[in-house]
């Protein structure tokens, strides 16, 4: 089988459900934003302290989550393969809420805003997060639009886990930035800095 078909010339892409729509159809902007997002976790992976394979196994598996979620977009709320399938379980968000209590124990208290950045690691943390914000905008765009049922809630629970997964992500890069020893960069207004670059 040939890597392209040229059926997406004229704008135009299939869901999984089968329907043909533009690819600017909300539905294939927020499955971009997932896949975008699994993209950068996968580049965070390959940066990952080589001794944590616990960070490894846990960014992966959050990225099969976003593979079914992505999955779980592309199928309209009326297709036949709309009923047997679910977004994101419950206990996924509960997963992350662990995991970042368990990191956020070993980090200094937040005293200001900080700068995103430091080790390439935690800079591509950054990243995902707000690919990862994005995505949830455009989930929570979707969920304006659904009606009350089985789409709606499955809709809110993925809008639930994507603004826990933020949060894990800024966790996560703070986290390695102190594995990496790597000291965070504190905002500071530009306003009421007497020095201005150049």
């Amino acid at each position: 089988m040939k890597a392209y078909t040229g059926k997406g010339d004229q704008g135009t892409t299939n869901l999984y459900s089968g329907e043909r729509v533009t690819k600017s159809h909300p539905r294939v902007e927020a499955c971009g934003d997932l896949d975008e997002l699994n993209s950068v976790l996968g580049a965070l992976i390959s940066v990952f302290p080589a001794d944590r394979n616990d960070l490894k196994s846990q960014a992966e598996h959050i990225q099969s989550v976003l593979f079914v979620a992505g999955a779980w977009l592309s199928t309209t709320p009326d297709s036949e393969r709309f009923t047997a399938a679910d977004s994101v379980a419950q206990t996924e968000t509960e997963a992350l809420e662990q995991l970042m209590d368990r990191m956020d124990g070993e980090l200094p208290r937040l005293k200001e805003f900080i700068l995103p950045g430091g080790h390439f690691s935690g800079a591509l943390a950054h990243v995902a997060r707000t690919v990862c914000r994005r995505a949830e905008r455009h989930v929570a765009a979707l969920c304006e639009e659904a009606s009350e049922g089985k789409a709606h809630r499955e809709l809110m629970e993925l809008l639930k886990f994507l603004n826990r997964l933020s949060s894990y992500l800024f966790v996560l890069a703070r986290y390695l930035n102190r594995l990496y020893g790597v000291n965070e960069a504190g905002w500071k207004n530009p306003r009421s800095d007497s020095k201005s670059p150049g």
